[in-house]
Protein backbone atom coordinates (compact mmCIF):
# COMPACT_ATOMS: atom_id res chain seq x y z
CA UNK A 1 0.00 0.00 0.00
CA UNK A 2 1.03 3.62 -1.24
CA UNK A 3 1.22 6.49 1.27
CA UNK A 4 2.18 4.63 4.28
CA UNK A 5 1.78 6.34 8.30
CA UNK A 6 4.94 5.30 9.65
CA UNK A 7 5.14 4.98 13.60
CA UNK A 8 7.63 7.64 13.92
CA UNK A 9 9.74 9.34 12.06
CA UNK A 10 12.72 11.51 13.11
CA UNK A 11 12.38 15.60 12.46
CA UNK A 12 15.14 17.29 10.56
CA UNK A 13 15.19 21.12 11.88
CA UNK A 14 15.71 24.08 9.75
CA UNK A 15 19.40 23.81 12.15
CA UNK A 16 20.17 20.47 11.36
CA UNK A 17 22.36 20.95 7.90
CA UNK A 18 23.93 23.66 9.49
CA UNK A 19 25.20 22.26 12.43
CA UNK A 20 26.60 19.12 10.16
CA UNK A 21 28.11 21.01 7.77
CA UNK A 22 29.48 22.84 10.82
CA UNK A 23 31.77 19.96 11.62
CA UNK A 24 32.16 18.66 8.10
CA UNK A 25 33.73 21.65 7.05
CA UNK A 26 35.74 22.11 10.81
CA UNK A 27 34.31 25.08 11.17
CA UNK A 28 32.91 24.32 14.33
CA UNK A 29 33.98 21.02 16.17
CA UNK A 30 32.84 22.15 19.36
CA UNK A 31 29.43 20.43 19.01
CA UNK A 32 29.38 18.09 21.98
CA UNK A 33 30.57 20.64 24.65
CA UNK A 34 27.36 23.21 22.96
CA UNK A 35 24.55 19.98 23.54
CA UNK A 36 26.07 19.32 26.90
CA UNK A 37 26.00 22.87 28.03
CA UNK A 38 22.54 23.92 26.62
CA UNK A 39 21.14 20.51 27.98
CA UNK A 40 22.65 21.29 31.63
CA UNK A 41 21.54 24.85 31.55
CA UNK A 42 17.88 23.85 29.62
CA UNK A 43 17.33 20.95 32.65
CA UNK A 44 19.14 23.17 35.49
CA UNK A 45 21.29 20.35 36.94
CA UNK A 46 24.76 20.32 37.67
CA UNK A 47 26.17 18.32 35.29
CA UNK A 48 25.81 16.62 31.90
CA UNK A 49 27.74 14.44 29.64
CA UNK A 50 26.54 13.33 26.51
CA UNK A 51 27.19 9.85 24.95
CA UNK A 52 26.85 7.31 21.92
CA UNK A 53 23.29 6.07 22.76
CA UNK A 54 20.81 6.14 25.46
CA UNK A 55 22.14 2.50 26.33
CA UNK A 56 25.69 3.83 26.83
CA UNK A 57 24.12 6.15 29.53
CA UNK A 58 22.63 3.65 31.39
CA UNK A 59 25.06 1.88 31.33
CA UNK A 60 27.72 4.37 32.39
CA UNK A 61 25.66 5.62 35.20
CA UNK A 62 25.38 1.65 36.52
CA UNK A 63 29.95 2.38 36.13
CA UNK A 64 29.77 5.47 38.05
CA UNK A 65 28.00 3.85 40.73
CA UNK A 66 30.41 1.55 41.21
CA UNK A 67 27.80 -1.58 40.55
CA UNK A 68 29.49 -5.04 41.30
CA UNK A 69 28.94 -9.04 40.81
CA UNK A 70 26.21 -9.67 42.86
CA UNK A 71 24.55 -6.69 43.23
CA UNK A 72 20.78 -6.31 42.93
CA UNK A 73 18.91 -3.35 41.01
CA UNK A 74 14.92 -2.97 40.69
CA UNK A 75 13.13 -2.05 37.77
CA UNK A 76 9.78 -3.02 36.34
CA UNK A 77 8.85 -5.93 34.34
CA UNK A 78 8.55 -4.11 31.50
CA UNK A 79 11.34 -1.92 30.62
CA UNK A 80 13.55 -1.81 27.15
CA UNK A 81 15.54 -4.43 27.97
CA UNK A 82 18.81 -2.42 28.05
CA UNK A 83 18.02 -1.82 31.82
CA UNK A 84 18.37 -5.42 32.91
CA UNK A 85 20.71 -6.32 30.38
CA UNK A 86 23.10 -3.65 31.88
CA UNK A 87 22.46 -4.65 35.23
CA UNK A 88 23.52 -8.29 33.98
CA UNK A 89 26.52 -7.10 31.97
CA UNK A 90 27.71 -6.57 35.91
CA UNK A 91 26.87 -9.85 36.71
CA UNK A 92 24.57 -7.94 38.96
CA UNK A 93 20.98 -9.20 39.16
CA UNK A 94 18.05 -7.26 38.51
CA UNK A 95 14.93 -7.60 40.85
CA UNK A 96 11.38 -6.97 38.58
CA UNK A 97 8.42 -5.41 40.06
CA UNK A 98 4.86 -5.37 38.59
CA UNK A 99 3.47 -1.85 37.48
CA UNK A 100 0.36 -0.30 37.97
CA UNK A 101 -1.94 -0.28 35.22
CA UNK A 102 -2.78 3.44 34.66
CA UNK A 103 0.90 5.33 33.53
CA UNK A 104 2.28 1.87 33.55
CA UNK A 105 5.06 2.47 35.91
CA UNK A 106 6.75 1.05 38.71
CA UNK A 107 4.07 -0.12 41.24
CA UNK A 108 4.95 1.65 44.71
CA UNK A 109 3.45 -0.48 46.96
CA UNK A 110 5.13 -3.59 45.13
CA UNK A 111 8.31 -1.53 45.28
CA UNK A 112 8.45 -1.12 48.77
CA UNK A 113 7.82 -4.66 49.32
CA UNK A 114 10.62 -5.56 47.13
CA UNK A 115 13.14 -3.11 49.06
CA UNK A 116 12.11 -4.89 51.90
CA UNK A 117 12.77 -8.20 50.60
CA UNK A 118 15.67 -7.63 49.46
CA UNK A 119 17.29 -5.32 52.02
CA UNK A 120 20.86 -5.90 52.30
CA UNK A 121 24.69 -4.57 51.53
CA UNK A 122 23.97 -5.68 48.02
CA UNK A 123 20.97 -3.58 46.68
CA UNK A 124 22.19 -1.22 44.84
CA UNK A 125 19.60 1.13 42.99
CA UNK A 126 15.97 1.46 41.76
CA UNK A 127 16.09 2.11 37.97
CA UNK A 128 12.75 4.39 37.43
CA UNK A 129 10.98 4.46 33.77
CA UNK A 130 8.55 6.68 32.73
CA UNK A 131 7.11 4.11 30.25
CA UNK A 132 4.34 6.44 28.65
CA UNK A 133 5.80 9.82 29.37
CA UNK A 134 3.70 10.74 32.23
CA UNK A 135 4.92 10.64 35.70
CA UNK A 136 4.73 8.66 38.58
CA UNK A 137 5.10 10.30 42.68
CA UNK A 138 8.75 10.80 42.17
CA UNK A 139 8.77 12.30 45.66
CA UNK A 140 7.77 8.92 47.04
CA UNK A 141 10.31 6.93 45.57
CA UNK A 142 13.23 9.59 46.71
CA UNK A 143 11.68 8.70 50.02
CA UNK A 144 11.68 5.24 49.64
CA UNK A 145 15.31 5.47 48.18
CA UNK A 146 16.31 7.62 51.28
CA UNK A 147 14.67 4.96 53.67
CA UNK A 148 16.38 2.06 52.51
CA UNK A 149 19.69 3.65 51.29
CA UNK A 150 19.42 3.39 47.76
CA UNK A 151 20.65 5.18 44.67
CA UNK A 152 17.84 6.30 41.88
CA UNK A 153 18.70 5.78 38.48
CA UNK A 154 15.78 7.87 36.03
CA UNK A 155 15.54 6.09 32.74
CA UNK A 156 13.88 9.36 31.03
CA UNK A 157 14.06 8.23 27.18
CA UNK A 158 10.40 9.72 26.86
CA UNK A 159 10.59 12.15 29.04
CA UNK A 160 13.35 15.12 27.62
CA UNK A 161 11.18 17.69 28.27
CA UNK A 162 8.74 16.40 30.89
CA UNK A 163 8.36 18.48 34.71
CA UNK A 164 7.63 17.40 37.55
CA UNK A 165 5.99 19.57 40.29
CA UNK A 166 7.81 22.87 38.25
CA UNK A 167 11.21 21.02 37.68
CA UNK A 168 12.64 19.27 34.94
CA UNK A 169 12.56 15.73 34.85
CA UNK A 170 17.05 15.52 35.40
CA UNK A 171 16.89 18.02 38.28
CA UNK A 172 14.09 16.80 39.88
CA UNK A 173 15.54 14.61 42.53
CA UNK A 174 17.22 11.52 41.28
CA UNK A 175 20.64 10.68 41.81
CA UNK A 176 20.88 10.47 37.87
CA UNK A 177 19.02 10.96 34.66
CA UNK A 178 19.71 9.14 31.58
CA UNK A 179 18.04 10.32 28.32
CA UNK A 180 17.90 8.86 24.61
CA UNK A 181 17.70 11.10 21.58
CA UNK A 182 16.32 8.21 19.33
CA UNK A 183 13.79 6.78 21.98
CA UNK A 184 11.76 5.18 19.51
CA UNK A 185 13.84 3.32 16.82
CA UNK A 186 16.33 0.55 16.62
CA UNK A 187 18.16 2.62 13.80
CA UNK A 188 17.93 6.09 13.72
CA UNK A 189 19.63 8.62 11.77
CA UNK A 190 21.69 9.25 14.31
CA UNK A 191 21.92 8.18 18.24
CA UNK A 192 22.24 9.75 21.15
CA UNK A 193 21.97 9.78 24.94
CA UNK A 194 22.71 11.94 27.99
CA UNK A 195 23.77 11.63 31.46
CA UNK A 196 22.86 14.35 33.64
CA UNK A 197 23.68 14.50 37.68
CA UNK A 198 23.95 17.31 40.37
CA UNK A 199 26.69 15.16 41.98
CA UNK A 200 30.32 16.11 41.08
CA UNK A 201 31.49 12.92 42.59
CA UNK A 202 29.41 11.03 40.26
CA UNK A 203 30.10 13.09 37.25
CA UNK A 204 33.91 12.78 37.38
CA UNK A 205 33.53 9.00 37.62
CA UNK A 206 31.36 9.06 34.94
CA UNK A 207 33.29 11.21 33.01
CA UNK A 208 36.27 9.21 33.26
CA UNK A 209 34.95 6.00 32.34
CA UNK A 210 33.20 7.41 29.38
CA UNK A 211 36.76 7.44 27.70
CA UNK A 212 38.62 4.64 28.31
CA UNK A 213 39.47 5.72 32.07
CA UNK A 214 41.82 8.45 30.59
CA UNK A 215 43.18 10.95 32.37
CA UNK A 216 44.66 14.72 31.08
CA UNK A 217 44.04 13.53 27.84
CA UNK A 218 43.22 16.34 24.97
CA UNK A 219 41.43 16.21 21.51
CA UNK A 220 42.68 18.74 18.83
CA UNK A 221 40.12 20.10 16.40
CA UNK A 222 40.30 16.94 14.40
CA UNK A 223 39.70 14.19 17.13
CA UNK A 224 43.11 13.34 17.64
CA UNK A 225 44.13 12.26 21.00
CA UNK A 226 47.36 14.08 22.40
CA UNK A 227 49.67 10.89 23.12
CA UNK A 228 50.63 12.25 26.74
CA UNK A 229 47.69 11.35 29.17
CA UNK A 230 47.30 8.52 31.96
CA UNK A 231 44.82 5.23 32.14
CA UNK A 232 43.86 5.28 36.34
CA UNK A 233 40.94 2.78 35.54
CA UNK A 234 39.30 0.41 32.91
CA UNK A 235 37.04 2.41 31.35
CA UNK A 236 34.43 2.35 28.13
CA UNK A 237 33.94 4.26 25.11
CA UNK A 238 31.12 6.06 25.11
CA UNK A 239 31.47 9.47 23.48
CA UNK A 240 29.64 11.12 21.25
CA UNK A 241 30.62 12.09 17.75
CA UNK A 242 30.72 15.74 16.90
CA UNK A 243 28.14 15.21 14.11
CA UNK A 244 25.99 13.41 16.21
CA UNK A 245 26.27 16.09 18.34
CA UNK A 246 25.27 18.67 15.85
CA UNK A 247 21.87 16.63 14.92
CA UNK A 248 20.87 16.37 18.71
CA UNK A 249 21.71 19.88 19.37
CA UNK A 250 19.08 20.75 16.87
CA UNK A 251 16.95 18.84 17.98
CA UNK A 252 17.62 19.57 21.94
CA UNK A 253 16.82 24.06 20.18
CA UNK A 254 13.27 22.78 19.24
CA UNK A 255 12.39 20.17 21.99
CA UNK A 256 9.28 22.51 22.94
CA UNK A 257 8.11 23.38 19.77
CA UNK A 258 7.99 19.54 19.49
CA UNK A 259 6.63 18.84 22.84
CA UNK A 260 3.63 21.45 21.55
CA UNK A 261 2.96 19.54 18.00
CA UNK A 262 3.23 16.03 19.88
CA UNK A 263 0.46 18.32 22.44
CA UNK A 264 -1.84 18.87 19.29
CA UNK A 265 -1.73 15.79 17.92
CA UNK A 266 -2.65 14.43 21.06
CA UNK A 267 -5.60 16.64 21.38
CA UNK A 268 -6.54 15.60 17.92
CA UNK A 269 -6.57 12.20 18.69
CA UNK A 270 -8.33 13.01 22.23
CA UNK A 271 -11.77 14.66 20.13
CA UNK A 272 -11.94 12.53 17.16
CA UNK A 273 -11.55 9.15 18.79
CA UNK A 274 -13.28 10.30 21.87
CA UNK A 275 -16.16 6.81 22.90
CA UNK A 276 -15.10 4.36 20.08
CA UNK A 277 -16.44 1.05 20.96
CA UNK A 278 -13.13 -1.38 22.07
CA UNK A 279 -10.45 2.02 22.42
CA UNK A 280 -9.90 3.23 25.81
CA UNK A 281 -8.03 6.49 25.53
CA UNK A 282 -5.38 7.46 27.77
CA UNK A 283 -5.81 9.77 30.70
CA UNK A 284 -3.59 13.48 30.30
CA UNK A 285 -3.36 16.62 31.92
CA UNK A 286 -1.31 19.63 31.36
CA UNK A 287 2.11 18.00 32.44
CA UNK A 288 1.31 15.01 29.66
CA UNK A 289 4.59 15.98 26.85
CA UNK A 290 2.88 13.19 24.89
CA UNK A 291 5.64 11.30 24.13
CA UNK A 292 3.49 8.30 22.90
CA UNK A 293 -0.12 8.30 22.68
CA UNK A 294 -1.41 4.73 24.29
CA UNK A 295 -4.55 3.50 23.82
CA UNK A 296 -5.79 0.14 24.91
CA UNK A 297 -7.80 -2.27 22.86
CA UNK A 298 -10.25 -4.05 24.79
CA UNK A 299 -9.97 -7.37 23.25
CA UNK A 300 -8.10 -8.84 20.23
CA UNK A 301 -5.35 -6.28 20.26
CA UNK A 302 -2.81 -8.01 17.75
CA UNK A 303 -6.23 -8.38 15.45
CA UNK A 304 -6.39 -4.52 15.31
CA UNK A 305 -3.02 -3.92 15.19
CA UNK A 306 -3.10 -5.99 12.03
CA UNK A 307 -5.94 -4.25 10.42
CA UNK A 308 -4.61 -0.85 11.06
CA UNK A 309 -1.80 -1.93 9.24
CA UNK A 310 -3.99 -3.51 6.02
CA UNK A 311 -5.20 0.54 6.60
CA UNK A 312 -1.85 1.23 5.92
CA UNK A 313 -0.92 2.50 9.54
CA UNK A 314 1.56 1.29 11.44
CA UNK A 315 1.53 1.53 15.36
CA UNK A 316 3.51 -0.11 18.19
CA UNK A 317 2.90 -2.37 21.45
CA UNK A 318 6.12 -1.27 23.49
CA UNK A 319 7.00 -2.75 25.73
CA UNK A 320 7.26 -7.16 25.94
CA UNK A 321 7.21 -7.59 29.69
CA UNK A 322 10.62 -9.09 30.27
CA UNK A 323 9.29 -12.42 31.71
CA UNK A 324 7.75 -13.48 28.32
CA UNK A 325 11.26 -13.27 26.83
CA UNK A 326 13.19 -16.03 26.64
CA UNK A 327 16.54 -15.10 28.31
CA UNK A 328 14.64 -13.67 31.22
CA UNK A 329 12.22 -16.12 31.66
CA UNK A 330 14.63 -19.37 31.37
CA UNK A 331 17.25 -17.30 33.78
CA UNK A 332 15.17 -16.42 36.60
CA UNK A 333 12.58 -19.21 36.20
CA UNK A 334 9.45 -16.58 35.51
CA UNK A 335 5.96 -17.27 34.63
CA UNK A 336 3.25 -16.33 32.51
CA UNK A 337 1.08 -14.97 34.95
CA UNK A 338 4.10 -13.71 37.63
CA UNK A 339 3.53 -10.28 36.69
CA UNK A 340 -0.43 -10.11 35.66
CA UNK A 341 -0.80 -6.59 35.77
CA UNK A 342 2.44 -6.04 33.25
CA UNK A 343 1.21 -9.32 31.14
CA UNK A 344 -2.94 -7.48 31.02
CA UNK A 345 -1.49 -4.25 29.92
CA UNK A 346 0.92 -5.31 26.89
CA UNK A 347 -2.24 -7.55 25.99
CA UNK A 348 -4.02 -4.29 25.49
CA UNK A 349 -1.90 -1.48 24.81
CA UNK A 350 -1.24 0.26 21.22
CA UNK A 351 0.80 3.57 20.48
CA UNK A 352 -0.49 5.31 18.01
CA UNK A 353 1.75 7.74 15.56
CA UNK A 354 3.02 10.97 17.44
CA UNK A 355 5.49 13.16 16.00
CA UNK A 356 6.05 16.57 14.85
CA UNK A 357 6.34 15.65 10.95
CA UNK A 358 3.01 14.04 10.90
CA UNK A 359 0.72 16.18 9.29
CA UNK A 360 -2.92 17.08 10.18
CA UNK A 361 -4.23 15.20 7.14
CA UNK A 362 -2.04 12.19 8.47
CA UNK A 363 -3.55 12.47 12.00
CA UNK A 364 -7.22 12.47 10.17
CA UNK A 365 -6.05 9.04 8.35
CA UNK A 366 -4.84 7.83 11.38
CA UNK A 367 -8.26 8.76 12.80
CA UNK A 368 -10.32 7.10 9.87
CA UNK A 369 -8.22 3.73 10.12
CA UNK A 370 -8.88 3.60 13.46
CA UNK A 371 -12.46 4.26 13.67
CA UNK A 372 -13.25 2.23 10.94
CA UNK A 373 -11.31 -0.83 12.32
CA UNK A 374 -13.27 -0.72 15.95
CA UNK A 375 -16.44 -0.20 13.83
CA UNK A 376 -16.02 -3.65 12.55
CA UNK A 377 -13.76 -5.70 15.66
CA UNK A 378 -15.42 -7.98 17.41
Amino acid sequence: MENIIEFFKPTIQDSTMQYVNDVLSFSDNTKVKKLENSFKNFIGCNYAISTNSGSSALHLAMCALDFKRGDKVICSINVFPSIPEAVRHFDAEPIFVDIESRNYTIDLKKLEKALIKNQSKKLKAVVVSHMSGKLTDLDAIYALAKKYKVKVIEDASNNMGAKYKGRYIGNSGADITVFSFAPHLCNSVINGGMLVTNSKKIYQRAELLGFHGMQRKSCDNYGNVDYIYDVVDIGWKYDMSQINAAYCLADLENLESTIARRREIASKYDRILANLNHVKLPERDENDICALYIVEIDKNRDHFVNELKKEGVKVSVQYMPLHLTKYYKNKYSMKVFDYSVALGCFQRVMSLPIYPSLSDSDVDRVCEAVKKVASEHV
